[in-house]
Parts: structure tokens; C-alpha cells; sequence
């Protein structure tokens, strides 16, 4: 599967587009960065301002249909420091979601601090005790450190390259006075992060972020007089440092754009990057700083394959783009266990059986399955009303390789699988094509019985087959068990079959039940088994494939 995480900084959004395999690994397959500064003007007024707002908003939007072309199945998105101490922060991501449909996670510092850490450890070999991670923001610095074995410990502090930038200099280049209180606001608060994460001066010291690249670039640059190949795992030795921040200092704007990897936005905040790096990496008593190209946006993919280990396993193993999608949602939303995947089973066992009826081609057979599966994510909003609340998140759920009017086709045949039926006063169901209101019909009186059959969520109905005979349309189904409850459950939901059909529809216990010690055997679509499997977590009940379930009488 595919997985796009996405950082609004205080000074730039980055994106990351993933393919993830089985955590934790995964292979980047395209990355975006825009510089927008939302937080620009910020934070002196603790509020950001409408046009930086509007401009990241509108670089999300971008991103995310980026991300949604390169077909990721979750689209993660944060944002840091600006706008966590924003007071109008909610009124950006409330345009957020009306830009771009995505409503990005504020997480705290020490979140932040955490997710970076796991992303440098993913890039390099960082022991477990005695490493300090240094992570220069926008908006924010982060520390983290590991002691003894114990959890990291994470301390934050407002000297990100832009917030100083914007308190603090003001003439190009800056003057010495300038320099001297800057010098003196980051000494403060680097002395109170150690402080703050305590221990003895770390042995290894190791950097992520714009910033520090930034810095590590120029410096290879004025060093070696060539580019930086590179960037993981390259050592920055604190004394190269020393010398690109003594040139730095009396170096004018329009020089610093001139360095490699420095674009003008970026030469804007060099400086304050540079002096918060050397003052950390004194206050450490560090002699270099190994650098990982591995930040924020690949801690969250890191992390999110961590906690959703069986639904990557899951798409991982799904070729089909649209029952990829499908299980995300259902994944996302679906309650726990076999039954939707058994429902769906049983629903395309009764389609197939019923063909002579419907005359429906294959691609009505795929929206039946697909309907099937999610039927009950409503139940996720609330019991009551839940065919209804399914209907909405299939509508909403972004669901790819799907056309507008099958996504339309399989949300209205989900909200018809219960004691509603479809009916033209329904508005929604009235503006759908004559045709596609004539599949609805028959896909959603087939999801009706299939889901009786399954009343109790037990899966004691272990197939189902079609026989005809004097006007009557016989549903013989064959039980594990006692399923009276099942038998009854199907009974009550024929009639919307038997209007379509004409046909007196019965459902009957077939006379000699097989005793079977699992479920049935026959082989399900390529992936789709091991596939349910993971994504309910029960193993060998689930089938959503097309299953060869019906045995027509001779």
C-alpha cells in the first residue's frame, strides 16, 4: 500500500509518498516540499495571518491530489510549531478541510520530538544510549535524548530559523548588535533544554531538517569547493561549522542564495539555523553531527505502519486498486470480525444463482461485493440509522479506481441493505440513471438475504444455492448447525426479490446438511483470503473473492 504524510512546518510543507511493505519497511516513491511560511508573522501576534492561511491551504490541496494521483491508501498530515501556539489555528485547519478535504493533527512538541526520532533511527545506525537527535524547525527546536535505556526524552524550545529571523534581524547582512542578542536568546534556551533532558554530554549527536542540510550542503561547499553527493550520513564536523557560521555572519542575502541546496527563502533563515546548530553542538561538547535525510514526514509513515501493522499487510497483499481502496475503509471503519466478508460471500453466492433473473454482467457483480464489505461501516458513527451512515462514508471515503456513479451505486445499495427500500422519493436515489437505479434494486434486495443469513454474525450458513421450480425461487442453504435464526433473518427480508422477480421466493435448511469441520475450501481470488484475514484479524473464515458457491441442479 501506499501511504502520502504530509508536514505543514512553520516555514515549509513537505510531503512524503510511500510505498510500505511490511513494516517497517517501505520505499519512497515521490516527495514535494513548497515553502509558504504560515508562519510568517505569527508569532510575536500569536496568530497567523489570512494570506499565509490561504497560501498553505492551497499548497495542501495540491499535495493531497498529488497524493491522491500517486494512489496512497492514507494520507497522514500534521502541522508543528506555528500553528499549535496560534490562537486562530483552528481557523486554518477548518480551511483545511474545505480546501482540500484533509484536516491536518496538531501535535504537541514532544510528539513531534518522538516521531522525528524514530525516522533518524530508521536511517541510521543510532545507538540505543548516549544519542541526542537535533531536529531545527521553522517555528521550533526539538532535542531528544536516550539514557540508560530509558524512553526519550524530548525538550523543545522557540528557536526555529524562522521566529528568530523575524525577532531578530532585520538588516542584510546583520549587524553585530543583532548577532549579539541573538546569540544570547539561543544560549538560553539551548542551556534550558539540557537542562531539560539531563544527563552527561551525549556521545553521538545526530540531525534532521531543512535547516541542518541546509547548513551541511554550504559547508561541504566552502570546504571541499564542490556539491555534497550525499546528504545520509554525512558527519559535519562542529569545527566546519564553526567557519561557514564565522562567514555567514557578514554575508549579505543575495550571497547566501548563491550557496547549493539554498534557495532565497531558505538563505532568509540561514544564519539563525547555523547559530542554534553550533550552540547545541558546544553545549554538547560534540566535535560533529551525523546527518540523516530522514525527518518528520518519514517518522509519520514509520509510525503509522507501527500501529496499523495488518492493514499494510492487507493491501500490501491486493493487487485490484479498488478492493485495495475498499478494505482501507473497511479497515478504517469497519467493525471487527468475518462477518462483512462473509456477507459478501453469501451475497455474490445468491448472484451468481440468481443470473438467469437479473441478467447483470460482472461489473454489477463487483459493486454487489464491494457494497458488501462495507455495508455495516456505519455501525462506526452509530447503530441506529448505521445503512445510512454507511452510504455516507462510502460516499466520502475516497474510494479510487471507482467511477462517481459506482461509487454513487455501491452507497446506495449499502443503505438499502437494511428495513429500507429503494424508492424515487428518496432524492438521492431519484437523480441516479434509470439503470443504475435498476441495479441498486436487484444488488440491494441480493445484500438484503445475504446479510439475514448471517443474523446472528455466527457464519452457520456455509452456502447457498438456487433452485427453481413452479414459479418458486427456492434459496436452499446449507448449515454448520442449528441456524434458525439465520433461516429466519432471510425469511423476513424476500419480498423486495420476489417484486422484482415475480416469483414466490422461499428459504429452506437443504435436507442433509455436510458436516464440515472449517469453512468451505474453494480457492477465492488471488490475495483477497489472506487479505481478509489480516484485515479482521480471524483467521481462516474470510472470503470476499468470487467464490464457485452455487450448484445448479441439473
Amino acid at each position: 500500500m501506499r501511504i502520502a504524510a504530509i508536514d505543514i512546518g512553520s516555514n515549509s510543507i513537505h510531503m512524503v509518498i510511500a510505498s510500505a511493505h511490511r513494516p517497517p519497511d517501505f520505499e519512497v516513491v515521490d516527495r514535494e516540499r513548497e515553502v509558504v511560511q504560515i508562519g510568517r508573522g505569527s508569532f510575536e501576534a500569536k496568530r497567523l495571518r489570512v494570506d499565509a492561511m490561504k497560501r498553505t491551504a492551497l499548497a495542501l490541496r495540491r499535495f493531497v491530489q498529488l497524493a491522491r494521483r500517486m494512489r496512497a491508501d492514507r494520507i497522514v498530515c500534521t502541522a508543528t510549531a506555528a500553528v499549535r501556539e496560534a490562537a486562530n489555528g483552528g481557523e486554518f485547519l477548518q480551511m483545511c478541510r474545505e480546501l482540500s478535504g484533509i484536516t491536518p493533527r496538531v501535535i504537541p512538541a514532544a510528539e513531534e520530538g518522538r516521531i522525528i526520532d524514530i525516522a533518524v533511527r530508521a536511517a541510521l545506525r543510532v545507538p540505543d544510549e548516549d544519542a541526542l537527535v537535533v531536529d531545527i524547525g521553522g517555528g521550533s527546536m526539538q532535542l531528544v535524548a536516550r539514557r540508560e535505556g530509558k524512553s526519550p526524552r524530548v525538550a523543545s524550545a522557540p528557536l526555529g530559523a524562522l521566529r528568530l529571523t523575524e525577532t531578530f534581524l532585520s538588516d542584510d547582512p546583520p549587524s553585530a548588535r543583532e548577532v549579539t542578542k541573538l546569540r544570547r536568546e539561543i544560549r538560553k534556551h539551548v542551556r534550558a533544554a539540557f537542562e531539560k533532558i539531563g544527563g552527561a554530554a551525549p556521545e553521538h549527536v545526530y540531525g534532521s531538517s531543512g535547516s541542518v542540510h541546509a547548513l551541511a550542503h554550504a559547508s561541504h561547499w566552502l570546504d571541499q569547493g564542490k556539491r555534497l553527493r550525499q546528504i545520509n550520513g554525512f558527519v559535519l564536523e562542529t569545527s566546519s561549522l564553526k567557519r561557514l557560521t564565522r562567514r555567514l555572519v557578514g554575508m549579505p542575502r543575495a550571497q547566501r542564495e548563491r550557496l547549493p541546496e539554498v534557495d532565497a527563502l531558505r538563505a532568509e533563515i540561514l544564519l539563525p539555523g547555523a547559530l542554534v546548530l553550533l550552540e547545541i553542538l558546544e553545549s554538547a561538547k560534540a566535535d560533529s553531527i551525523t546527518i540523516s535525510d530522514f525527518g518528520l514526514r518519514e517518522g509519520l509513515v514509520l509510525d503509522w505502519m507501527a500501529h496499523h501493522t495488518q492493514e499494510v499487510s492487507t493491501l500490501d497483499s491486493v493487487d485490484d486498486l479498488r478492493l485495495r481502496s475498499v478494505l482501507a475503509l473497511l479497515a478504517k471503519f469497519g467493525p471487527e470480525g468475518p462477518h462483512a466478508p462473509h456477507v459478501a460471500e453469501l451475497s455474490l453466492a445468491l448472484f451468481d444463482g440468481l443470473a438467469p433473473e437479473h441478467g447483470i454482467g460482472k461489473e454489477g457483480r463487483e459493486l454487489l461485493r464491494f457494497a458488501a464489505l462495507l455495508h455495516d461501516v456505519g455501525s462506526a458513527i452509530g447503530y441506529d440509522g448505521h445503512a445510512q451512515h454507511s452510504s455516507y462514508i462510502i460516499e466520502h471515503g475516497n474510494l479510487r479506481g471507482l467511477t462517481e456513479e459506482e461509487v454513487q451505486i455501491i452507497a446506495h445499495v449499502a443503505r438499502y441493505h437494511g428495513k429500507g427500500r429503494p424508492r424515487k422519493r428518496d432524492d438521492s436515489f431519484a437523480r441516479l440513471a434509470k439503470r443504475d437505479r435498476v441495479l441498486v434494486q436487484w444488488l440491494a434486495a441480493i445484500l438484503r438475504i445475504a446479510e439475514g443469513l448471517d443474523r446472528s454474525h455466527f457464519q452457520l450458513i456455509r452456502g447457498v444455492r438456487v433452485v427453481r421450480r413452479s414459479g418458486t425461487l427456492s434459496l436452499v442453504v446449507r448449515a454448520q448447525r442449528d441456524a434458525q435464526l439465520e433461516l429466519w433473518g432471510a425469511r423476513r427480508r424476500v419480498e423486495e426479490l420476489e417484486r422484482l422477480t415475480g416469483a414466490n421466493v422461499r428459504v429452506v435448511l437443504e435436507a442433509k446438511p455436510e458436516k464440515l469441520a472449517g469453512p468451505l475450501r474453494e480457492r477465492p481470488a488471488r490475495g483477497a483470503t489472506r487479505a481478509l484475514k489480516v484485515v479482521n484479524g480471524t483467521a481462516g473464515s474470510l472470503r470476499a473473492a468470487a467464490l464457485p458457491l452455487v450448484r445448479r441442479p441439473r
